[in-house]
Order: structure tokens, then sequence, then C-alpha cells
């Protein structure tokens, strides 16, 4: 008699562990749950503030490393922690998510690889160059977005990495098409769901940060070169030709320009004063030739200049004298010339009448029109 009631048990068991559903899915459901789908979080993701994924966790944790650039180790901490999570008989899935996330790392690594990275994304040079690596990359965060597949029906269904041999669908229609049979449970959905979030919102914040300091940068940039061409100390073609020679890059800050020029045989005109007491004051144009000096240009934007030279001084009444000119400040100067040693000296006094000439060396002009472009500038 109990051999008998044993045995029935069993075909019970057995039969009802037969019918069982497969712990990699749930029971059918008539409409497919908000995380299966192509939509927003928000109406969800409150539910799961406690996931090391939830955004503001995410941001909290790993705040002093996203700021400094360290978006690598941020990401690989995150994939080890969802690697870590027991999916149960739904781990192969599992694999096909995180078979795809090496790709998105590898893809990071090609980019941080980049010539002129040293380390960690903690200087814009290095953020440019990263970005515009990443954006190279085959692998882009498309790739982690929620896509349209078709399942063993031919109907169309939501899942991940279509074209891949990791292609994963969400859940599949009954044969009757009214009913879904979810492939993943809904935690495993909304944990993914998070993980994915997380990583767009890495590189796009990134992102962000980086464009955001860098139109401001570029555009303080525009604003130097327009300072340094088009109002500071003006420069004749050869002094041009030379400073472009002289001065190039690295020879100053990355996007330019300059912080200082040589002056060359310079022309300048003015007006020459007797310091003489005892002399009628004597006023008289001239012409001073700036032989050989350097201008040094200051504030953050060079938006004034300073200099000194020595100059060539040339009067119709008097023989060639020579002296030093000073460049006080923007198109200022005031210099002091010896006609005759064994005479006093004069002061001299001019503009800059050739401030309004453009400087056209080609070097610095290309470097000026490369920075515009950067800003979708014509």
């Amino acid at each position: 008699m109990r051999t008998r009631v044993l045995a029935l048990f069993l075909c019970i068991l057995v039969a009802l562990l037969a019918g069982a559903p497969p712990l990699s899915a749930q029971n059918p459901v008539d409409a497919v749950p908000s995380e299966f789908e192509d939509v927003p979080i928000d109406n969800w993701e409150s539910e799961e503030r406690t996931s090391p994924f939830h955004r503001q966790r995410f941001e909290d944790t790993y705040a002093d490393k996203i700021q400094t650039g360290q978006i690598l180790a941020v990401a690989s901490e995150m994939i080890s922690l969802f690697d870590a999570q027991d999916w149960g008989e739904n781990e192969p899935k599992q694999e096909k998510i995180l078979n795809q996330l090496q790709h998105f790392l590898d893809a990071l690594k090609v980019a941080l690889l980049s010539p002129g990275i040293e380390g960690s994304l903690d200087t814009k040079a290095e953020q440019n160059i990263f970005l515009e690596a990443f954006n190279r990359a085959e692998f882009g965060l498309h790739t982690l977005q929620i896509e349209t597949l078709t399942d063993a029906s031919g109907e169309d269904v939501s899942g991940y990495f279509k074209g891949t041999a990791d292609e994963l669908l969400l859940y599949e229609w009954d044969e009757d098409g009214e009913n879904v049979l979810l492939l993943l449970t809904s935690e495993q959905m909304r944990q993914w769901r998070l993980l994915q979030n997380a990583l767009s919102n890495l590189v796009t914040e990134q992102v962000a940060l980086v464009v955001a300091s860098n139109v401001q940068e570029l555009e303080d940039a525009v604003e130097r070169w327009e300072n340094f061409l088009d109002r500071g100390y003006s420069q004749m073609p050869w002094e041009s030709l030379v400073n472009g020679w002289l001065i190039e890059p690295p020879g100053f800050p990355e996007l330019g320009p300059p912080g200082h020029q040589w002056i060359l045989l310079h022309p300048t005109i003015g007006l020459e004063l007797s310091v003489d007491p005892l002399d009628e004051a004597k006023i008289k144009e001239a012409m001073h030739v700036e032989f050989l000096g350097h201008i040094w240009y200051r504030g953050e934007q060079l938006g004034d200049y300073w200099g000194v030279s020595a100059t060539v001084s040339l009067r119709e009444d008097l023989d060639p004298g020579v002296g030093v000119l000073v460049h006080i400040r923007r198109n200022w100067n005031l210099g002091v010339t010896w006609h005759d040693v064994d005479e006093d000296p004069f002061l001299f006094f001019s503009v800059d009448l050739f401030r309004f000439a453009k400087q056209s060396a080609s070097k610095y002009v290309a470097e000026y029109e490369g920075v515009r472009a950067q800003l979708g500038l014509d």
C-alpha cells in the first residue's frame, strides 16, 4: 500500500514538474510591461532606488571619478556588478548582454589609447581626443538601445543586438497573438535597463560637460585670435613671415594665439619733442624704424600689450638718430631719441598707424580659421 502511494506521489510530482514553466520565463501576460519596451524608465525608476545602477546612486557613487574623466574605471565597475548578479536559468541571456558590454569597454579602451591621452581624462585636451576617437569607433551607444526584432511567429518584438550572435529577444507572442511570454523577469529587465541608462548617461554626461566647456574655450580662443590678429600690434608683411616662422605650435597654447611677437624693421610715424629747457619747445614730425623689438600680450583674452624696441629716427632737419621706444599699451608708444650724443635727447610720441592692417602670417590665419571651424563658423 505504502509503495503504491509513494509511486502515485512521485508520478504526480513528475507531472507537475514537467508542466511547470521554466525559471527563465514568467507566466504569459496580456500586455508587455513598460520596462520591456523602448519607453522612458521614469514610471518605474523610483521603485529601484536600492539598485547600484539607479541614476542618483550612480551619480553619487562615481561623482569624483566622473569629474576626473575616469569613465573606463566607472564603466568596468558597473559591468562587474551586473556580472555578479544571479540570473539563474537566464544566465545565457545575461552572457549575451555581457558580451556586448565587453565590446563597449573595448571601444572605450581603444579611444583611451589614442595618441595624446595620458592616464585618466583629466584635461580638456585629452577629453577632446577621447570623444573624437570614441565617436569613430564601430561600437556606439546605439547598440545598447532597444530595437525591433522578430520572434519565431514573425511578430515584431523588442530586443537587443540585432544582427549579431548575441541577438536577444525580450518576449514572444503566443500562437493566438493575444498574450506574450516574457523571456526575462521584470527584475532582471529593470536591472539591465538601469545599467544601460547609467552607461549612456556616463558617456553623454561626459560629452555634455566637455562640449559645454569646449564651446566656451573655443569662443574665448576666437576672441584671443581676433585681438591678436586684428587689434594686436600691427605687423608688416616681413614681420608676419618671421613671426610665423619663429613662433609656431607648440610654441603657444593649444588653441592659440601666441602671447608675444617680434618686431623687425617696423616703421612708425609720430612727433619728436625737444627736452632742452633752454631751447624753445620744438615739435617736429619724424619717422622711426623699429630695428628690433618684442611685444608681450597681457590679459586672459590678450586685450592689451606692452613692448620695447631699438629704433632709428629719420628727420629732414637732423641727422639720423637712435633711441628706445616703449609700447605703453595698445596703440600708444613713447620713446627717447638721440640725434647727437653731445646734445639732449628728444621725446618721441606715436600711435600705431598700421593697426588696421591685417596680419598675413599664413600659419596664424590657418590656426585661427581652424578654431572658428570647430565652432561651426564660416
